[in-house]
């Protein structure tokens, strides 16, 4: 299945600059390793700006998580202890490679396509219909998920 994260501009941008090459999240997701992801930046920007291969995911209590993940995180101890704050354990979704769009598909041309699309608060899984649709517009071939 593939996967459409809600992502903030100021982390989208992180990393499309290669300063975060992970995203934390406080449930415990379901993702495959190679598993192709789309990141939808949110307001102001609000479109789907590019994709990330899924190299590992890993769950651990909390202060582990940060001693092995603060390398590569691309955020402060302080913002990632208020974001975990009252979870025991956390994730964290390693990225194997990160492709931003050149134009991106806006919010408007996203609703479009899937119908009743709304923007996730912080994980969409996309049907295989809908995923394919997203593909073809960013020129991946179908059906090769496995063909990164």
């Amino acid at each position: 299945m593939v996967k459409l994260f809600a992502i903030k501009q100021k982390y989208s941008k992180k990393i499309f600059s290669r300063e975060k090459l992970l995203e934390y999240r406080r449930q415990n997701i379901n993702i495959s390793k190679n598993e192709r992801c789309f990141i939808y930046t949110s307001a102001p920007i609000k479109k789907i700006n590019g994709c990330f291969i899924v190299k590992e995911k890993i769950r651990l209590p909390i202060q582990e998580l940060w001693s092995l993940t603060k390398e590569i995180g691309g955020i402060s101890k302080k913002e990632f202890l208020k974001y975990f704050e009252g979870c025991k354990e956390g994730t964290a979704i390693i990225f194997k490679s990160i492709k931003k769009f050149i134009d991106g598909l806006p919010l408007s041309e996203i609703r479009k396509m899937i119908k009743g699309f709304r923007p996730p608060q912080s994980y969409y899984n996309l049907r295989d219909y809908k995923a394919t649709l997203l593909l073809r517009r960013f020129g991946y071939k179908i059906p090769s998920l496995v063909d990164y």
